[in-house]
């Protein structure tokens, strides 16, 4: 290929991934940098216990059909499946020292139920704080830039905000419920609340009936594939992927777009950004403190995973379903378990008898913790009260992710972004779409369709791009 393609792809996650493959297949030569020496951004694998299991994303959010659709539109390989029957649950400290380990609500979105006065709603917040939600305060601005806390506590009270909303949100997104406005967050949700005008109403016509935790789907072998067989066909379909490139700076520079990179200058007709939000806004142009600045709370420098093999026999009874989501005023190390061969069973499959395969992700503020095995298996019991000793703790994989979180918006970055995009430099993945599978997929697909239309072949014709649904 020439070093002056029709697209340069700043960043190999799926985002890039999937603008590539959209672009190549209407006929555009495309070239992919990633500073990384592998691709899959967020959707990574890593081995244990002699299984290929995912490091990053393990599953996705079925608000829209992006993932599906992203299969059977270009036939990938994959088989998609649904979580065991068991529900997750909320880990809570309660009087006396004790904690409660209670199965996440059914029906909820990030924690907004669709009946505040259900029996496993009420079981979590108490009766006052579900009768208080009943009685939602619809009268309230419907205000896009509010951040989910506000709007939360005023329509529905501290207590629903406290007890579900804020700990799922820091678990499912990695930012507190102050951090970060609905419509980043889902914005299917969003546009049922502008229709309707109450969040329990959206809430209603939005959440699946399903237990709690289990609104997901996955791949069967990992997530890690999706971006693999993207990849792949991309490849096959022209595109050009070179892995250990940083890029440095795009600038537009004589009718085109220049992109500097630690190996030289390149140039090409459009470039999209599909990196994390740093590195997005360095390329850019943007002043790091800027985008800090501009969001509500405290920014979590980092996103740490540890993945371990465990052996200990309590966990074959799966005490706490596919996981636990645990409350910000619990006293531990870790925000969040994945119980991952009890959630799919794929991986209960795959792994010798006995053995088990458990993730913890850590909270920004313990950095000292979990840091060995001892420390990861008392953390697993504490969480899922299965008894765990320093013995059943095999091998441990450590995955941290330094540019994960998205903050929101500031005016210096929505400026920058709308002039880029006048002279040919686009940006997708997280930090354009919002965070997830779910919202990033749909807002690849588009912007290739959108830039490269023109170029479409009779071959472009099997890859429809589809609205979310």
């Amino acid at each position: 290929m020439s070093t002056q393609p029709d697209l340069i792809v700043v960043g190999a996650g799926i985002a890039g991934l999937v603008v590539a493959l959209e672009a190549a297949t209407a006929g555009a030569s495309v070239l992919v940098l990633e500073s990384d020496d592998r691709t899959g951004g967020m959707l990574r694998r890593g081995r244990l216990a002699g299984v290929d299991v995912d490091l990053g994303a393990e599953s996705f959010a079925k608000r829209t059909d992006a993932v599906p659709a992203l299969v059977a539109d270009f036939s990938l390989p994959l088989d998609i499946v649904s979580p065991r029957s068991g529900p997750a649950h909320l880990v809570s400290p309660r009087l006396g020292g004790r904690w409660s380990r209670l199965p996440l609500p059914r029906r909820t979105v990030i924690g907004i139920p669709a009946d505040p006065l259900a029996a496993d709603v009420v079981a979590i917040i108490g009766e006052r704080a579900a009768r208080r939600a009943a009685d939602e305060i619809t009268a309230a601005p419907v205000d896009p830039t509010a951040s989910l806390a506000d709007m939360v506590e005023e329509r529905l009270g501290a207590g629903i905000l406290h007890d579900l909303v804020d700990p799922l949100c820091r678990s499912i997104y990695s930012q507190p419920a102050a951090a970060v406005p609905l419509p980043r967050l889902h914005p299917k949700m969003w546009a049922a609340l502008e229709r309707t005008g109450s969040l329990l109403a959206a809430a209603d016509e939005v959440a699946p009936n399903a237990p709690g935790g289990t609104a997901v789907g996955g791949i069967s072998g990992g997530m890690w594939r999706l971006a693999d067989a993207v990849e792949t066909l991309a490849r096959e379909r022209g595109a050009l992927v070179r892995t250990g490139v940083a890029v440095q700076a795009v600038r537009p520079e004589g009718g085109r777009v220049s992109v500097r990179t630690d190996a030289g200058e390149l140039h090409a007709d459009r470039v999209v950004v599909a990196s994390g939000p740093r590195a997005a806004a360095a390329v850019l142009g943007v002043p790091t403190a800027e985008i800090d600045e501009a969001a509500t709370a405290p920014i979590q420098p980092a996103v740490r995973l540890l993945t371990a093999a465990v052996t200990a026999p309590d966990l074959a009874a799966e005490p706490v379903g596919s996981g636990v989501i645990v409350s910000p005023d619990a006293r531990t190390a870790a925000k969040a378990l994945t119980h991952i061969d009890a959630k799919w069973a794929w991986a209960r499959d795959a792994l010798p008898a006995g053995t088990h395969l458990v993730r913890l992700s850590a909270r920004a503020d313990e950095p000292a913790g979990l840091d060995s095995a001892g420390a990861v298996a008392r953390e697993i019991s504490a969480l899922t009260g299965a008894r765990v000793g320093r013995d059943d703790i095999g091998e441990i994989v450590t995955t941290r992710w330094r540019d994960a979180v998205v903050p929101a918006e500031s005016d210096a970055w929505t400026a920058t972004v709308m002039d880029a995009a006048a002279h040919g430099i686009h940006v997708t993945g997280a930090v354009a779409a919002g965070t997830g599978l779910a919202s990033v997929i749909p807002h690849a697909r588009a912007l290739a369709h959108e830039l490269f239309a023109a170029h479409a072949t009779p071959d472009a014709a099997a890859s429809p791009v589809r609205k979310e649904s």
